[in-house]
């Protein structure tokens, strides 16, 4: 297979770029110039997606046209097509799997590209000459790791709680055959494109700003369109309630007025003995009140994951080297996970960073160094800020940074070490305790676990197992059985690793395809590695304990602070692949090396945008239609009840949390029980008004 130039290719390319052009404003455009009939749009927010992705692909064949290597242009433009189709025909909600029939014409179009991504693969194949290429693989890999590799991908392939659920173990196995058959063929593309001229030529270095602010940029960006800088949990909402809380200097609100009170009933928000609260822990919403006074609690997670990416970027490069720290940065800048975390509301991009600064702060604190007591004071105080945002993840990782210090972390190591880390951590994570002891009377009493307690069962949010813990009644595929179980730990953990396999790189042949290199292919293993496994493991056994195993909103969130150590290890991953296969000159590192950027590129503009349009935008029923009334001046100082559809949290985070600035509205819901006279008495000179958002329920996208 070669890449040469020729006059057709040098006429081809520009087509393409006009082509590429053309399919953005074919997306941009479609919607006003085909508008939606009786039964719904004709180009619904997928096709707009697929066509932005042909877009993309597009643009790759035109580039690789111009740096004369055709073939990979014309093998990355398919392998970006298939991947793409495939995701399209995948259930974009909980638990995320390929529909296996085609229902209408788009989807026997997004069935047939993948019929012919198969085919270019098996052409590709006959091509490459197979066999020698196989015997050339598995003399330098293994026979026996390729098979184990191979099997790990496949294996979770397919999330199984629902197929548990519905009893489906035919449909399961089926799922998964068709999920390996996919990952092979995605494979075969990139080994096809691994054997021809790359578009890039020569090894460069990025300065790890670009990486950072990529992540700023992109994270911003899924805020602004696809998550509408909105919430889209309930959790979310207790947060922000929380955050303005704080912000106006106050730790609970007066209790709102009696009449009010049913039209104010949400999750997590308690009102008891004359107060009004979030029963949320305090760590995040501290600092999303500084965003709030700022006017931009949007901006403070893509500004940390900006940070995240700087820090990991260093930590890398003084444990394993300027290397292994460009991929590390690259693929923390393109994860869909990071990017989604960052986009959101949730408090997950704030505990990674205070994670990273500590190790960071660490590494820069040796044995006799004037500032090692400051850097080693500044690092417990980052351990007890993820203690009062997430405890268990603060006892975990803070405890495991202790044994690292003690074990000589920071070189030189002594016990006198741990000394100011700990008072660190005591300082800041004390503040949870003082925050537990004014709002329960107890300092170890968590609000969420009192207010869990009153409104589902005594101990019904314990740690471990039980037949009474979680909620009751369960919560459909979320939480399978009364209970929780050992078994129920392993299906948990089980389905969490698929959507890391899904979410954490987004790649078309599987997110942890690199993590399982490490352990197939690094032989040379440094004290480092071993501590970033060792904070895995931990993390998720510690989780597996918890009754739930979230997965359903960006991916397995608990697990994480096991995103830098975990994007470590891939990159240490990657480094014994590139040393391994195709070789260690500099033209088959540069092939490999475009791979890797093909499989990120295809992460971050082919499935975290697919994950915008079909999952973030007005997940879960939030969206901005309250928000964009109030701006047009359509309520007024009213107090407006509103009726569905949609979650009432889009109107609630508008409230002023006293409920007595009076140029501003009262969102109630409408529970059927809300007195108006009495409402008319406890905010008097305020219209009572009834509102219902001009907004529809979304169907599935």
């Amino acid at each position: 297979m070669t890449g040469g130039s020729s006059a057709m290719e040098r006429l081809i390319g520009p087509i393409a770029a006009l082509a590429a052009v053309l399919a953005l404003l074919g997306a941009y455009w479609a919607p006003m110039l085909l508008p939606a009939s009786g039964e719904g749009p004709v180009i619904a927010p997928a096709d707009r997606w697929m066509l932005c992705v042909l877009a993309f692909a597009l643009g790759v064949l035109a580039h690789s046209i111009r740096r004369e290597a055709a073939m990979f242009g014309v093998l990355a433009f398919i392998f970006l097509l298939g991947g793409a189709a495939q995701l399209y025909m995948t259930e974009p909600l909980w638990f995320p799997s390929l529909r296996l029939r085609p229902t209408n014409g788009r989807e026997w179009l997004m069935a047939a590209i993948m019929g012919v991504e198969a085919v270019t693969a098996l052409w590709a194949l006959r091509k490459l000459e197979m066999p020698a290429l196989w015997s050339e693989a598995a003399e330098r890999l293994g026979a026996r790791r390729i098979g184990v590799f191979l099997a790990l991908t496949f294996a979770f392939a397919v999330p199984i709680l629902s197929y548990i659920a519905r009893g489906a173990l035919a449909a399961y196995l089926a799922h998964v055959a068709a999920g390996a058959v996919l990952i092979l063929v995605h494979f075969a593309l990139l080994l096809a494109m691994s054997q021809v001229k790359s578009p890039v030529t020569g090894l460069r270095r990025v300065a790890p700003i670009m990486p950072a602010l990529f992540a700023v940029g992109a994270g911003l960006a899924l805020a602004q369109f696809s998550f509408e800088r909105l919430p889209h949990v309930e959790d979310e909402v207790a947060y922000l309630i929380q955050a303005k809380t704080f912000a106006g200097g106050a730790l609970t609100l007066p209790a709102p007025p009696e009449a009010a009170q049913p039209g104010l009933d949400y999750y997590l928000l308690e009102i008891s003995d004359g107060r009004w609260y979030s029963t949320s822990l305090p760590g995040w919403p501290a600092l999303l009140a500084v965003g709030l006074m700022l006017g931009v609690p949007w901006l403070i997670n893509p500004l940390l994951a900006g940070i995240s990416v700087l820090l990991a970027y260093d930590i890398t490069r003084r444990k394993a080297g300027r290397d292994e720290a460009d991929f590390v940065a690259l693929m923390m800048a393109s994860s869909p996970w990071i990017l989604a975390a960052a986009a959101s509301l949730m408090p997950h991009m704030l505990t990674l960073t205070l994670l990273l600064a500590a190790w960071w702060l660490i590494l820069r604190a040796p044995v006799g160094s004037a500032k090692s007591g400051r850097r080693l004071f500044g690092a417990g105080l980052a351990m007890g800020w993820i203690f009062a945002t997430r405890p268990l993840d603060g006892l975990v990782v803070g405890g495991l940074t202790g044994l690292w210090l003690l074990m000589g972390a920071g070189s030189g190591g002594r016990i006198s070490r741990i000394t100011p880390y700990a008072a660190g951590a005591v300082a800041a994570g004390a503040l949870l305790l003082v925050h537990n002891w004014h709002l329960t009377g107890s300092p170890l009493t968590l609000p969420l676990s009192a207010y869990l307690d009153r409104h589902w069962a005594p101990g019904a949010n314990a740690y471990g197992f039980g037949p009474d813990i979680g909620p009751p009644g369960g919560w459909v595929w979320l939480d399978l059985w009364a209970g929780h179980s050992p078994l129920e730990a392993l299906l948990n953990t089980f389905n969490l690793v698929v959507s890391l396999q899904l979410e954490l790189l987004g790649w078309s042949v599987g997110s942890l395809a690199l993590l399982y290199a490490y352990f197939l292919w690094q032989r040379e293993r440094l004290v480092f590695d071993a501590a970033m496994v060792v904070v895995i493991v931990a993390i998720v056994f510690a989780l597996s304990l918890y009754w739930f195993a979230d997965s359903y909103y960006f991916g397995p969130r608990y697990w994480f602070l096991a995103a830098f150590p975990l994007l470590y290890l891939s990159a240490r991953g990657y480094g014994a692949l590139r040393r391994i296969f195709p070789g260690t000159n500099e033209s088959g590192i540069v092939r490999i090396d475009t791979i890797l950027g093909l499989c990120c590129l295809f992460g971050l503009f082919v499935f975290t945008p697919w994950r915008g349009v079909m999952k973030f935008n007005e997940y879960e029923n939030f969206h901005s239609t309250y928000r964009t009334e109030l701006a047009a001046g359509t309520f007024g100082n009213a107090v407006v009840i509103i009726d569905e559809p949609g979650d009432e949290g889009s109107a609630f985070i508008l409230n002023d949390p006293w409920l007595t600035d009076p140029d501003r509205p009262i969102f109630l819901n409408d529970t059927g029980t809300l007195d108006e006279d009495a409402l008319r008495a406890a905010f008097p000179g305020r219209e009572i008004m009834r509102f219902r958002p001009d907004w529809d329920l979304p169907e599935d996208r």
